[in-house]
């Protein structure tokens, strides 16, 4: 399926109907300094060289009360037709990064992210490998949950989502270098958030071939076991949808233990929107892709995916992270 390859900045100047949303999507690049969790996150995904390589870069920047300011720094790459996988996770003091407050313009020792609209810069490195793209964002942004504002347990979390990038550079793993021509999906997300998680859940960004991309939610309240699913489509011409999604919890299994953190993770989903009809499979390749922070609590899951199965009354595949964020048991 053709994807619309307009300029994303384009099609914001000429898009006037309805009546908006919370967000800038510019000026919400910047650093957010009244809010106490501001994050910039890039996933890619592209073929190189009869591989298929998928990498992830996540800045997290942290301001919790009582606590000095620090970003958490993470990389991973993962190299689906090998199982090859490595993730890796700094934390640094803020006095230890540059980051600009007029532009989106971070440095830190391990990685930076430049750039605007019309095009973006990712570089990072782990120690057995490297990052170094360019990307140009292109068709529409997703506004989650319709405004790009909605409550995630005890937060209200602004989040916009840039789904295609048409992405340039080179991934190096040991030693060797695959130039790649992909698509990478970038997330601006911030909010005010309490010293402690009280939830977990479960986040994809469902790229499927058909064109439509999906931000699908799954959250689980730990105090009241209540679950609450739903996502954010967007289609080929730029519409939105805000569709319910069966709790994962019903479609999940082939649960993993990881060694070194000793949490329990399911690796395989088979997700339910009864709205499109859709049935999707979503298995991650390998099960193995947590990432071990140096901060225990900020562990997580974070899995580049396969998926198929059918949407519309159609067969489908495609691909997507998938992001697991808290306990499971």
């Amino acid at each position: 399926m053709e994807l619309n390859k307009t300029p994303l900045i384009e099609n914001l100047k000429n898009n006037h109907q309805g009546v908006g949303t919370f967000l800038e999507l510019e000026k919400d690049l910047l650093w957010k300094k009244e809010y106490n969790i501001n994050s910039w996150f890039i996933i890619g995904h592209a073929e190189a060289e009869n591989h298929t390589l998928n990498f992830l870069f996540h800045l997290m920047l942290m301001n919790n009360e009582g606590q000095p300011p620090v970003m958490q720094s993470v990389v991973s790459i993962t190299d689906e037709t090998t199982g090859w996988y490595y993730g890796d996770d700094i934390v640094l003091p803020v006095s230890d990064i540059e980051i600009s407050e007029d532009n989106l313009n971070i440095k830190l020792p391990n990685g930076s992210i430049s750039g605007n609209l019309e095009n973006m810069t990712f570089k990072a490195q782990i120690p057995n490998g490297s990052i170094d793209v360019i990307a140009k964002p292109v068709g529409f942004p997703i506004y989650n949950a319709g405004t790009g504002y909605f409550p995630l347990l005890d937060m209200k979390v602004h989040q916009y989502s840039i789904p295609t990038l048409e992405t340039i550079g080179s991934i190096t793993i040991e030693g060797r270098t695959y130039e790649i021509n992909g698509t990478s999906w970038f997330d601006r997300q911030w909010q005010n958030q309490g010293k402690e998680i009280t939830g977990h859940w479960t986040w994809m960004d469902l790229n499927l071939d058909n064109g439509d991309r999906l931000s699908l939610w799954d959250v689980v309240d730990d105090a009241t076991n209540i679950e609450t699913a739903w996502a954010t489509v967007l289609h080929l011409d730029g519409t939105q949808a805000v569709v319910a999604v069966e709790p994962l919890r019903k479609g999940e299994s082939n649960y993993w233990t990881s060694e070194k953190s000793k949490q329990t993770y399911p690796t395989h989903w088979v997700v339910k929107i009864p709205e499109y009809d859709a049935c999707l499979e979503v298995t991650p390749a390998p099960a193995e892709q947590e990432i071990v922070s140096v901060v225990p609590p900020l562990n997580k899951y974070e899995a580049a995916s396969k998926v198929k199965g059918t949407y519309k009354g159609k067969e489908v595949n495609g691909y997507c992270y998938v992001e697991l964020v808290g306990y499971w048991h």
